[in-house]
Protein backbone atom coordinates (compact mmCIF):
# COMPACT_ATOMS: atom_id res chain seq x y z
CA UNK A 1 0.00 0.00 0.00
CA UNK A 2 2.18 2.65 -1.04
CA UNK A 3 2.18 6.01 -2.24
CA UNK A 4 0.61 5.34 -5.28
CA UNK A 5 -1.88 3.19 -4.02
CA UNK A 6 -3.09 6.34 -1.45
CA UNK A 7 -3.12 9.19 -4.30
CA UNK A 8 -5.04 7.00 -5.98
CA UNK A 9 -7.85 6.38 -3.00
CA UNK A 10 -7.50 10.01 -2.78
CA UNK A 11 -7.84 11.09 -6.58
CA UNK A 12 -10.97 9.01 -6.91
CA UNK A 13 -12.70 10.43 -3.90
CA UNK A 14 -11.71 14.17 -5.32
CA UNK A 15 -13.19 12.97 -8.49
CA UNK A 16 -16.58 11.85 -6.62
CA UNK A 17 -16.89 14.98 -4.70
CA UNK A 18 -16.58 16.76 -7.91
CA UNK A 19 -19.29 15.04 -9.87
CA UNK A 20 -21.21 15.69 -6.82
CA UNK A 21 -21.00 19.24 -6.13
CA UNK A 22 -21.40 19.83 -10.42
CA UNK A 23 -24.88 18.10 -9.78
CA UNK A 24 -26.06 19.81 -7.03
CA UNK A 25 -25.27 23.09 -8.59
CA UNK A 26 -26.65 22.63 -11.54
CA UNK A 27 -29.85 21.31 -9.96
CA UNK A 28 -30.01 24.62 -8.33
CA UNK A 29 -29.70 28.32 -8.46
CA UNK A 30 -26.61 30.26 -7.31
CA UNK A 31 -28.57 31.80 -5.22
CA UNK A 32 -31.00 29.76 -3.47
CA UNK A 33 -29.89 27.58 -1.03
CA UNK A 34 -31.17 23.57 -1.12
CA UNK A 35 -34.19 22.71 0.73
CA UNK A 36 -34.49 19.47 0.03
CA UNK A 37 -32.81 16.68 2.97
CA UNK A 38 -32.21 13.90 0.12
CA UNK A 39 -29.52 16.07 -1.63
CA UNK A 40 -27.62 16.15 1.73
CA UNK A 41 -28.92 12.56 2.69
CA UNK A 42 -27.04 11.58 -0.68
CA UNK A 43 -23.98 13.21 0.18
CA UNK A 44 -23.32 11.92 3.57
CA UNK A 45 -24.27 7.92 2.05
CA UNK A 46 -21.79 8.53 -0.80
CA UNK A 47 -18.83 10.58 0.83
CA UNK A 48 -19.09 9.54 4.48
CA UNK A 49 -20.86 6.02 4.16
CA UNK A 50 -22.96 7.10 6.74
CA UNK A 51 -26.60 8.05 6.80
CA UNK A 52 -27.77 11.41 7.69
CA UNK A 53 -29.40 10.46 10.48
CA UNK A 54 -25.82 8.88 11.65
CA UNK A 55 -24.84 12.05 12.32
CA UNK A 56 -27.62 13.18 13.65
CA UNK A 57 -27.92 10.38 16.33
CA UNK A 58 -24.14 11.10 17.38
CA UNK A 59 -23.04 12.83 20.28
CA UNK A 60 -20.39 15.59 19.93
CA UNK A 61 -17.80 13.45 21.61
CA UNK A 62 -18.69 10.55 19.34
CA UNK A 63 -18.30 12.46 16.65
CA UNK A 64 -14.57 13.60 17.57
CA UNK A 65 -13.62 9.79 17.83
CA UNK A 66 -15.65 8.60 14.63
CA UNK A 67 -14.15 11.76 12.84
CA UNK A 68 -10.40 11.21 14.20
CA UNK A 69 -10.77 7.51 13.67
CA UNK A 70 -12.87 7.20 10.67
CA UNK A 71 -12.21 9.76 8.22
CA UNK A 72 -8.70 11.34 6.85
CA UNK A 73 -7.26 15.11 7.40
CA UNK A 74 -8.79 16.12 4.33
CA UNK A 75 -12.20 14.58 4.48
CA UNK A 76 -13.11 16.58 7.58
CA UNK A 77 -14.02 19.70 6.16
CA UNK A 78 -16.06 18.20 3.58
CA UNK A 79 -17.83 17.09 6.31
CA UNK A 80 -18.43 20.39 7.74
CA UNK A 81 -19.71 21.59 5.21
CA UNK A 82 -22.10 18.89 5.08
CA UNK A 83 -23.37 19.48 7.89
CA UNK A 84 -23.34 23.15 7.43
CA UNK A 85 -25.64 24.12 4.86
CA UNK A 86 -27.54 20.97 5.60
CA UNK A 87 -28.10 22.49 8.99
CA UNK A 88 -28.92 26.10 7.14
CA UNK A 89 -31.86 24.26 5.86
CA UNK A 90 -33.16 22.36 9.34
CA UNK A 91 -35.22 23.76 11.77
CA UNK A 92 -35.58 23.91 15.25
CA UNK A 93 -33.22 21.41 17.21
CA UNK A 94 -32.10 19.64 14.49
CA UNK A 95 -30.87 23.03 12.96
CA UNK A 96 -28.98 23.19 16.15
CA UNK A 97 -27.86 19.71 16.12
CA UNK A 98 -26.14 20.20 12.94
CA UNK A 99 -24.80 23.53 13.42
CA UNK A 100 -23.20 22.51 16.83
CA UNK A 101 -21.65 19.55 14.73
CA UNK A 102 -20.12 21.53 12.23
CA UNK A 103 -18.40 24.15 13.93
CA UNK A 104 -17.10 21.18 15.79
CA UNK A 105 -15.40 19.24 12.51
CA UNK A 106 -14.76 22.73 11.30
CA UNK A 107 -12.84 23.77 14.43
CA UNK A 108 -11.00 19.90 14.36
CA UNK A 109 -10.34 20.57 10.43
CA UNK A 110 -8.33 23.78 11.30
CA UNK A 111 -6.89 22.20 13.78
CA UNK A 112 -5.72 18.67 12.03
CA UNK A 113 -4.78 20.32 9.08
CA UNK A 114 -3.37 23.27 10.17
CA UNK A 115 -4.77 25.73 7.54
CA UNK A 116 -6.01 28.81 7.72
CA UNK A 117 -9.40 30.36 5.60
CA UNK A 118 -10.98 33.30 5.79
CA UNK A 119 -14.06 31.54 4.90
CA UNK A 120 -14.17 29.07 7.22
CA UNK A 121 -13.97 31.76 10.19
CA UNK A 122 -16.95 33.44 8.29
CA UNK A 123 -18.55 30.03 8.26
CA UNK A 124 -18.03 29.72 12.13
CA UNK A 125 -19.10 33.06 12.32
CA UNK A 126 -22.39 32.56 11.03
CA UNK A 127 -22.99 29.03 12.78
CA UNK A 128 -22.59 30.97 16.24
CA UNK A 129 -24.96 34.09 14.53
CA UNK A 130 -27.55 31.17 14.31
CA UNK A 131 -26.93 29.68 17.33
CA UNK A 132 -27.27 32.58 19.49
CA UNK A 133 -30.49 33.75 17.35
CA UNK A 134 -32.56 30.65 18.75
Amino acid sequence: MGLSFKKDVLMNWIEEIGKFLRIWTEGHDAFTEPTDPTVFEGAYEKFFEKSRGYFLGLSESELTTYSKAELQAQQLHPLALTLLFDGLNANGEEQQNLLRKAKLILNLAMAETASFSFQDYQYLSMIDGKLNNQ
